[in-house]
């Protein structure tokens, strides 16, 4: 009940409404000057998971470094995809992580760009999204996407409100539409379009009356998004543009800058001096700390149940885990993930703990069990 409580006070929470300035070239208060662009990547080179490769910590670096070099115009791109085009992603990304975020970090995140940056005008690039990024890509009115661009919805949210209770399942599903609907909201889209996106037994079609898009919960529109009950929403940039889920396509920054209207801009800031590198430096980081932190484990359960000497090393072992979730909320949350919630900074703590007790009096073996973790 605890996670109903906190996602329930999560939906409660004010919206924040998006009212950045445009990006236009044309709403620009000098129009003739070139701008100076800044990239942040919301994932890269494979890497995009909302809540891990893509988390407020290094959000609020990034936004630090933006203040210091005063861009006129944030290109936000995202690459956030939990399936490759025709295989789940794969090197160290097990489909534990695939569908997972941080819905508080999440908010957190959009905030930082609302609020931190707030007065500098801001661009969505989708290069590719399948997931929740789709909905953190929809919370920016003025986006565009890559002409192969996805924007997929959110397959396998059913799998993470269900509970034996049907009562309280109910209760995680209207929270977890909630949150998703509050996203959409900030980029101006309907409520209709957020529970299909999530809910593969609703349907979807859009009316046009005159120059405006009529969103609704059936097919009985001029265009059928979505009749098949067995899947969610799905959108491919053709489609995204023509019912003006997204402004334009664009395959390049070129083409971007060209549909936001300039022909001239400062690239200087993007020649490693963007948030690309620290974006980059950061995903290598937390996930170089994660694949240690499982080595780390290992040697907390092999040494775990033995004398004074094998619980002096299993109890490193775990000051190693908590160090790795110290520096980096990913492997936490990558943690709390494999463990079904249980292991976290403070169950970690609690191991090491008792792990201090027993060895005040081992003098030989023990019988110490360990937490789930692999």
């Amino acid at each position: 009940m605890r996670l109903l409580a906190t996602l329930i006070a999560f939906v409660l929470a004010p919206i924040v409404v998006a009212d950045t300035p445009s990006p236009m070239q044309a709403d620009q208060k000098d129009p003739a000057k070139p701008p100076k662009i800044y990239v942040i990547p919301f994932g890269m080179d494979g890497k995009g998971q909302i809540g891990t490769d893509i988390h407020s910590s290094i959000y609020e670096k990034v936004a630090k470094d933006v203040k210091a070099k005063k861009p006129d115009l944030l290109i936000l791109k995202l690459e956030s995809y939990d399936r490759k085009r025709r295989d789940w992603l794969g090197d160290d990304t097990s489909r534990e992580e695939i569908g997972r975020f941080d819905r508080e970090d999440a908010r957190n995140l959009r905030r930082l760009f609302t609020e931190e940056l707030g007065d500098i005008p801001q661009v969505m690039w989708v290069k590719d999204s399948v997931g929740f990024g789709t909905v953190f890509a929809l919370a920016w009115p003025h986006m565009y996407t890559a002409g192969d661009a996805r924007l997929y919805g959110l397959a396998r949210a059913n799998e993470f409100t269900q509970h034996p209770d049907k009562e309280v399942q109910r209760k995680f599903e209207a929270a977890f539409i909630s949150i998703v609907n509050g996203f959409l909201k900030e980029g101006g889209h309907s409520d209709v379009l957020g529970l299909s996106m999530i809910r593969p037994e609703k349907k979807l079609s859009v009316t046009f009356k005159g120059r405006e898009i009529e969103w609704l919960p059936d097919t009985s529109g001029q265009i059928v998004v979505d009749g098949d009950e067995a899947r969610v929403a799905n959108f491919d940039a053709r489609l995204a543009e023509d019912l003006g889920l997204s402004r334009g396509t664009a395959d390049s920054i070129e083409d971007l800058m060209f549909q936001l209207g300039y022909r001239e801009w400062d690239d200087s800031l993007t020649k490693e001096q963007d948030g690309t590198k620290l974006v980059g430096d950061y995903i290598k980081g937390w996930r170089a700390a994660w694949t240690d932190s499982l080595k780390a484990w290992g040697e907390y359960e092999q040494n775990s149940g033995g004398d004074s000497r094998a619980i002096a090393r299993a109890i490193k072992a775990l000051e190693q885990v908590k160090a790795a979730m110290n520096k980096y909320p990913a492997v936490e949350m990558r943690w709390k993930i494999r463990s079904g919630g249980g292991l976290d900074k403070i169950a970690v703590d609690g191991l090491i703990k008792q792990l201090r007790e027993r060895s005040k009096g081992a003098g030989g073996s023990g019988g110490a069990s360990g937490g789930k973790g692999s």
